[in-house]
């Protein structure tokens, strides 16, 4: 996937949500993540996380964050390969992701934060992601436009 980050940028709100990591590339790390879109939905989509700190590794983490909205390509290719690994069966098609900034790992969480419940969702019927399957599955380029 690439991903291209403008230097001026708008943050659109803040977030909490499950993310598991698939690949980092420097500072920023390419994660999946589950939204419930509809009640009792799991819409896979793919985030961008700037862990400035390195806090995150390859285990599900919560974390709270400013929201960016930033432009990808690559993304329904990518669904395809990680759906050769683990059952996704609606993922969000757009060329645009959510980029999470000046983030905080989270220890517990609130349940009704729509990218937790999708998470929820997801587990209650195909079971926990073993991470280690979707791990390097795909490339991250970051092209940051300043």
């Amino acid at each position: 996937m690439r991903v291209k980050i403008n230097a001026i940028a708008k943050i659109v709100g803040t977030e909490e949500l499950i993310i598991i990591p698939i690949t980092r590339n420097g500072d920023f790390i390419l994660a999946l993540n589950f939204y419930e879109d509809v009640e009792g939905g799991r819409l896979a989509r793919f985030v961008l996380v700037y862990d400035k700190y390195g806090e995150i590794d390859y285990m599900e983490t919560i974390i709270r964050g400013d929201k960016i909205i930033v432009t990808a390509e690559g993304i329904e290719e990518d669904f395809k390969k990680i759906s050769n690994f683990i059952k996704i069966d609606k993922y969000l098609r757009s060329n645009r992701i959510p980029l999470f900034v000046n983030i905080s790992v989270l220890k517990d969480t609130n349940i009704n934060e729509r990218g937790v419940k999708g998470f929820i969702n997801y587990v209650a019927k195909f079971g926990r992601i073993d991470t280690t399957k979707v791990r390097d599955v795909v490339q991250l380029t970051i092209e940051e436009n300043i």
